[in-house]
């Protein structure tokens, strides 16, 4: 008999590729429509949405999306594989019975009708007054959006909770600031939303709570430009660069000093260097741009998050980015090129280096010009916004995002500024009267220009304290000291510092002045300082530009301010404005190679699960992509000595923690249990964005990627060489990559893992599959691991049982691996009918149905079970059920769906 496996692994054939997937797909579809439950409607009408390629696993992957009466059915993905012009895999995901499941095939509302009914019901800030501005066909239009990208509509199915196929507009809307880029589906009878998906990945990496203090001590490491130097040969100096920035295998400034970078372009990635747009071989510089914009990223600042593109740094005939960092005790505008240049570099880098492992023209990554490699997906080099919202109000803070649009639309990166400072700020000190004697805590100002440093002690700004009064009665007030026009008081603010408020009408979305209007009319009257009391709770970032300010000006509380404000109305308060230190500013995004890299990681794992012109395959509550985007993170910061079980945390810099620090996990990663317990278990949650599933899912996939990562080190060594070394860690980036190209679309982990399973067969005749095997197990992803739903992040079932062969683990690394082999349970979901199969095995078998909560509710005892038996499921209530299987050689589980 052969051996039982739990996966669905390949034949094992030589490096082919189909001439006719279509008629391949077809002949497989038509000879399997039995186990997918499909009619042969079903399977007639259907398209090719995207294709990937791999010339490591030397599989072809086509995603196929069904129709029905021309109209696209949304999501109906299958993942066929293609080796030696056969179908080897594929199917899953495909929908049943469509016809009789369509209600209606006649749509009462039109596209522009939808999309106002879904930007009332979704309080949508879009860009204007809709119309159409170019008809697709008759079921596909673009629509305007004012400023921002067009709205595009099209007709499709959309398969609801109730097993409904509903005639829905398909929505693709961006929004202000980039925001949200919107993926609704609209009934296109009702104009309810039945689906939604955000495209802009916003990260959080903020809302991690109990930040050390941040240590900005000089770092030792023992990085120098030799590292670069060694590696030279593999680099182009086509219209190459120097670049002064965090070499990207460092973290952060608080891992290395800024290096001063020349020609780090990849020969085989971006053979025209980083700056040309123009076709391969291109010499003309009508394509060549000296600022920070070429074929694989567009680096500027956006500032006023507008997204219509601010200033890049320009490195003039040379090709020179040398500008210079300052410091977290600096206002950020004194350093933007630096920071815009680091983005510029981090993106090519990642750009780069994960083109050697299969991110590349032809499997949808990101670059203006094709190069000749590719027939499609021009035209979308990544967007990066530095600074991203620095001097919007309020201010864009303490996260980073990306979106991905299908291929041929652009990536936006937005980084933003960190205000998470732990050192108590306390730069107001009242002398006197001494019942209120004491400091104050305050925020400095963030203005563009006219941001004038605290003095630093023993430096200091002591007097009495005025209060302003411009003649008007403040909203609310009774007195004006909103400072929004000349003081009427000047003769008393003249030689003070000088308090002014922050208006109702400010605090409410108004805007009478300005904050640096208010500082500059008290100037003008005479103030040496200036302290803006706060109209709501908290303190506000105050913004603004005036380079004529000279003096220094700090908010506080409302609290804070009019208690001082009611002690000036009846006696003299006097105080000082002094800080012991420099006080912090902002820790810039753009500077943290880590958070780019994970941002950048989200287009990578957009783009390869379900294709690259399908965005919408990690949106269910099992993704794993914020997993891969910490792995991806990870990946490049790899230097010769490091070792698996030293803890490694993500955002040190970003959170102000020093680089020992744990970061904004809740477990820095490692080897070691007793640093990085993470569990398959753990991932049981709530299916609920806003409390953070995405993340303990994310930290799990990451745990065990990094487990991995160091049992292929282990086994085949380290090589620094990122792009085309052959150690361990270049073996599993692609092993990585590989995978999310063979998984379904809308993935779980048990499917993550089983797709690794499959690139290792299909690379190595499986050599690798006993030690991934072991790495799963070890944190619960063993052999009867449940993922239960993949839209559900709340039943997974952890499982720690070895996988089959024991010691005898090499035997499994041969050609007995094939598809004959792999069990299989149809259709499923089921309406009644459950067939099981099991290819050449016959003798005794244990059937047991068990729900959620672990009940048994139906046990079938197969003593003459041969290949093949039906269960009879009718009286099984709808649900989601595991079907366990135990036999001689023989046990697995499996998620079924009654339906």
């Amino acid at each position: 008999m052969k051996r039982i496996t739990l996966f669905l692994l390949l034949m094992v054939f030589s490096l082919g590729f189909s001439q006719n997937p279509k008629e391949k797909i077809q002949q497989y579809l038509n000879s399997n429509k039995a186990k997918f439950g499909l009619t042969t409607q079903d399977t007639q009408e259907w398209f090719i949405e995207s294709e990937l390629s791999s010339t490591s696993t030397g599989i072809n992957n086509y995603f196929v999306k069904q129709k029905h009466q021309g109209v696209e059915v949304f999501n109906s993905v299958s993942n066929f594989w293609i080796k030696n012009n056969e179908v080897i895999n594929g199917g899953e995901g495909l929908i049943a019975n469509i016809a009789q499941k369509v209600e209606t095939t006649n749509a009462s509302l039109t596209a522009i009708q939808a999309l106002n009914s879904a930007v009332i019901a979704m309080n949508i800030k879009a860009g204007g007054n809709f119309e159409v501005i170019e008809t697709i066909d008759s079921k596909n239009f673009k629509i305007s959006n004012g400023s921002l990208d067009p709205i595009t509509a099209k007709l499709v199915y959309q398969l609801t909770t109730d097993d409904k196929l509903r005639l829905a507009w398909d929505l693709t809307i961006d929004t202000q600031k980039h925001a949200h880029l919107w993926s609704l589906r609209v009934d296109a009878v009702t104009g309810k939303i039945i689906a939604t998906q955000d495209w802009v990945i916003s990260c959080s990496f903020g809302d991690k709570k109990n930040h050390s203090t941040h240590d900005h001590s000089d770092k030792k490491n023992t990085f120098t430009t030799d590292f670069f130097k060694k590696e030279a040969s593999q680099f182009a100096n086509v219209n190459g660069g120097s670049y002064r920035v965090i070499p990207y295998n460092f973290v952060s400034p608080d891992h290395s000093p800024f290096v001063l970078i020349t020609n780090p372009e990849n020969a085989t990635a971006s053979p025209n260097g980083w700056h040309n747009v123009g076709a391969l071989g291109n010499t003309s510089s009508f394509f060549i741009y000296q600022f920070t914009r070429g074929n694989n990223v567009w680096a500027k600042d956006d500032v006023d998050a507008n997204n219509t593109g601010g200033a890049s740094p320009n490195g003039g005939a040379s090709f020179n980015f040398d500008f210079p960092y300052l410091g977290v005790y600096q206002q950020p505008t004194a350093y933007r090129d630096a920071s815009i240049t680091n983005l510029f570099y981090m993106n090519n880098v990642m750009h780069d280096v994960w083109y050697q492992y299969g991110f590349n023209e032809a499997n949808g990554n990101f670059q203006q010009n094709q190069l000749g490699k590719a027939v499609t997906g021009a035209n979308d080099p990544i967007q990066a916004d530095a600074q991203d919202g620095a001097e919007a109000t309020p201010q864009n803070l303490n996260n980073a995002n990306f979106s991905t649009p299908v291929d041929g639309t652009s990536g936006r990166m937005q980084m933003f500024l960190w205000n998470i400072s732990n050192a108590v700020s306390q730069p107001i000190f009242i002398n006197s009267p001494s019942d209120i004697s004491g400091p104050r805590e305050a925020r400095n100002n963030a203005f563009t220009n006219g941001s004038v440093p605290l003095p630093i002690a023993p430096a200091q700004i002591q007097s009495n304290f005025a209060l302003y009064d411009d003649g008007t009665p403040d909203i609310g007030q009774t007195d004006g000291a909103d400072a929004c026009s000349a003081a009427v008081n000047a003769a008393t603010i003249n030689g003070k510092i000088t308090i002014v408020r922050r208006s109702l009408a400010e605090a409410n979305g108004g805007s009478p002045c300005s904050f640096t209007v208010k500082v500059k009319n008290a100037q003008l009257a005479g103030a040496t300082a200036v302290i803006v009391v706060n109209n709501v709770d908290g303190v506000i970032s105050m913004s603004g530009d005036d380079a004529t300010i000279t003096i220094p000006a700090v908010s506080v509380t409302q609290s804070v301010g009019e208690a001082l404000i009611a002690r000036i109305k009846t006696e003299t308060v006097n105080g000082k404005i002094q800080v012991s230190t420099p006080p912090f500013v902002n820790s810039d995004g753009d500077f943290d190679n880590g958070i780019i890299a994970h941002e950048y990681g989200h287009g990578i794992s957009t783009r390869l699960a379900g294709g690259p012109n399908n965005s919408s395959c990690l949106g269910n509550f099992d993704a794993m992509g914020e997993g891969w985007s910490d792995y991806f993170a990870l990946m490049m910061q790899l230097k010769t000595g490091d070792v698996g079980t030293t803890p490694q945390a993500i955002g040190t810099f970003a959170v102000n923690q020093p680089t020992t620090g744990p970061g904004i996990r809740d477990f820095p990663y490692s080897t070691d249990l007793s640093i990085n317990p993470r569990l398959y278990g753990a991932t049981n949650t709530t299916n609920n964005a806003d409390i953070g599933y995405r993340y303990i899912m994310g930290e799990f996939w990451t745990s065990v990627l990094w487990d991995l990562t160091w049992a292929y080190i282990q086994k085949y060594g380290y090589n620094n060489n990122i792009y085309t070394g052959t150690g361990g860690n270049n073996k599993v980036m692609r092993l990585v990559l590989d995978g999310l190209k063979l998984q379904p679309c809308n993935p779980g982990m048990v499917t993550g893992r089983d797709a690794l399973f499959a690139a290792d067969q299909a690379t190595t005749g499986g050599q690798d599959y006993c030690m991934i095997a072991e790495v799963f197990r070890r944190r619960g992803l063993g052999l009867n691991a449940s993922q239960g739903s993949s839209n559900n992040s709340n039943d997974q079932v952890q499982d720690f049982t070895a996988f089959p062969a024991g010691a005898n683990c090499t035997a499994l690394a041969t050609n007995n691996f094939n598809s004959e082999d792999a069990f299989q349970v149809y259709p499923n979901p089921t309406n009644g009918l459950l067939n099981l199969r099991i290819a050449n095995y016959s003798g005794d078998l244990n059937i047991q149905v068990i729900d959620l909560n672990g009940r048994t509710i139906k046990e079938v005892k197969a003593s003459d079970f041969n290949s093949e038996t039906t269960l009879d499921l009718n009286q099984v209530q709808s649900g989601i059920y595991l079907i366990k299987v135990k036999g001689t050689n023989v046990n697995f589980t499996k998620k079924i769906i009654k339906n």
